[in-house]
């Protein structure tokens, strides 16, 4: 089973989000912001992340940028979600899924990443 992180500071997209992936079959955390979606990765080690740019306390990008410089970290795929626009700059060599998006879409874009890092 595939462990996923959703790190955003909307509750309900997190809780939607959490119940889509769940049915799916993924093993789901959450977290509110970049600092905590930091500490997760640090306990559980999930096999994808997807993150939300906008965020408080840290936002997206600094988290991005983090788990980018740590080398036991960028291994691990992110997909960034965001309702407005992203740079290729602020993406950092992730997938980019603007909200409000697709169920097919996620679930594509989160199987399509999963299997490119099998």
């Amino acid at each position: 089973m595939s462990k996923l992180l959703i790190v955003d500071d909307e509750v309900a997209i997190l809780e939607a989000l959490t119940d889509i992936l769940s049915v799916e079959g993924y093993e789901v955390s959450t977290a509110a912001n970049g600092a905590e979606g930091l500490q997760q990765v640090g306990r559980d080690r999930p096999d994808l992340i997807l993150l939300d740019l906008m965020m408080p306390v840290m936002d997206g990008q600094e988290m991005l940028r983090r788990l980018k410089d740590d080398p036991s970290l960028r291994s691990i795929p992110v997909v960034v979600m965001s309702a407005g626009r992203v740079t290729k700059a602020e993406l950092q060599g992730s997938r980019f899924l603007a909200k409000p998006f697709e169920l097919d879409d996620l679930l594509d874009t989160v199987t399509a990443e999963l299997n490119k890092k099998a």
